[in-house]
């Protein structure tokens, strides 16, 4: 599924494409390089995109990968 997201920051177009449908996570936008929590429903529109700060990405990116890594070896 692609999903477009215009930057409020900025106002910059960015596509990207998921396996799922909808998508829940960080967004980072290409030009201006801020940052948001991007919530997309399954039909593709957007349904929250709010101000993320960077110690709040990187807690959400260290939750994932954890969360990530737990799949991983409930598997093995």
């Amino acid at each position: 599924m692609q999903i477009t997201v215009k930057c409020p920051s900025c106002s910059a177009d960015s596509s990207f494409f998921t396996v799922k449908k909808g998508f829940q996570g960080p967004f980072r936008c290409w030009k201006c390089k801020s940052l948001f929590t991007l919530k997309v429903n399954k039909d593709g529109d957007t349904e929250l995109l709010e101000p993320l700060s960077q110690e709040d990405f990187e807690k959400q990116k260290a939750d994932k990968e954890a969360r990530r890594k737990k799949a991983r070896e409930k598997t093995v």
